[in-house]
């Protein structure tokens, strides 16, 4: 691909991530997409064969995106919990700076627009953190529940804590904000 092409694409990823975070998918033809992209519709489809591959790769390519972020946080060295409260503060920072992919992954995640195989790549991308939980479990201070299970529930916590934050206009809030939610969604899940 071309640089031309190349910000052809990504005008269009950007365009239809703006677009369905404020009008959703149903009210957001490819049509205005292209309009407002500032390229023909033929060829918005040029690039996504339907609306719905449109979709997906903005899905995937979001969940790529944060994963690579979360990934390089668990990088770190420490305790295991330690490690997990590095992630949640990368990912809440990650999605300040972010707030519409989190909106959108919110959104889209668990919609029927994104097919079963999407949903399985875009979760292969957080891989790592099943690790995490599982050596969690293993040291005796989460409780035993299935991994996918915790992931599930803790990263829709902390997408609707960075919302919650993304709404105050000061940082020390917004800090305040995802470290109660962190401690909340951290003591969720830990034995007592």
């Amino acid at each position: 691909m071309t640089e031309k092409q190349t910000d052809k694409r990504q005008a269009i990823l950007d365009t239809a991530l703006l677009l369905f975070t404020e009008r959703g998918f149903h009210g957001t033809p490819t049509s205005l997409i292209a309009k407002e992209a500032g390229v023909a519709t033929g060829t918005l489809f040029h690039y996504f064969k339907t609306k719905e591959e449109l979709i997906e790769t903005l899905y995937l390519d979001i969940k790529k995106e944060s994963g690579s972020v979360l990934s390089e946080a668990a990088r770190t060295n420490g305790s295991c919990m330690e490690i997990l409260d590095n992630i949640g503060m990368e990912f809440a920072k990650w999605g300040l700076e972010n707030p519409r992919k989190i909106h959108f992954m919110q959104q889209f995640c668990y919609s029927p627009f994104i097919s079963k195989a999407a949903h399985e790549e875009g979760i292969s991308n957080f891989a790592f953190l099943h690790d995490q939980i599982e050596t969690g479990i293993k040291e005796g201070w989460i409780r035993n529940y299935p991994p996918e299970v915790i992931i599930s529930i803790v990263s829709s916590g902390l997408m609707s804590a960075i919302l919650a934050a993304s709404r105050e206009k000061a940082p020390k809030k917004q800090h305040a904000v995802l470290s109660q939610s962190i401690d909340l969604i951290l003591h969720g899940i830990m034995k007592e």
